[in-house]
C-alpha cells in the first residue's frame, strides 16, 4: 500500500507526533539545477540531481529516523524537530491560491505512520 498522499492546503502550524502515530511532511523543489528534499517534520535535508532520487532518499531517511526512534526508546522530540521556518515558507510558496500546487516548483509530501507498524511507500 502506498501511504504517501499529496497535501492539497496549508498546515498553520507543524503536526505533533508520537512514536505510536504522526504524519511527516516533505517538500522537494528545485534549486540551481539541483532538487533539494526536506523531510519538514524531522528537519531532514538531502540533495541531488533529479526528482525521483530525492525523494527516494527522503522517504529512507525518515522511515530509518522513525524506526530509530522507535527501536532505541528514544526521546519523541526527535519526531517533531522541524525544519527551520524558511523551509516550512518554501512550502506555503508552492501552494497556488486554490489550493493546487505549483507542480512545476516542488512536491509537497506526507507520510502518515500509525500503530509501531514497519514503515512501507
Amino acid at each position: 500500500m502506498n501511504i504517501f498522499t499529496h497535501i492539497l492546503g496549508d498546515r498553520p502550524t507543524p503536526s505533533i507526533n508520537t512514536k505510536e502515530n504522526g504524519t511527516a511532511e516533505f517538500t522537494i523543489f528545485e534549486e540551481n539545477s539541483t532538487f533539494v528534499g526536506v523531510c519538514l517534520t524531522f528537519d531532514i535535508v538531502v540533495e541531488g540531481t533529479n526528482y525521483e532520487e530525492v525523494r527516494e532518499q527522503l522517504i529512507d531517511a525518515a522511515k530509518v529516523h522513525i524506526e530509530t526512534v522507535r527501536r532505541n526508546n528514544l526521546p519523541v522530540e526527535l519526531l517533531n524537530r522541524h525544519a527551520p521556518a524558511e523551509y516550512w515558507e518554501k512550502r506555503k510558496s508552492t501552494l497556488l491560491t486554490d489550493g493546487s500546487e505549483q507542480r512545476s516548483f516542488a512536491s509537497l509530501l506526507a507520510l502518515p505512520y500509525a500503530g509501531g507498524q514497519k514503515i512501507t511507500a
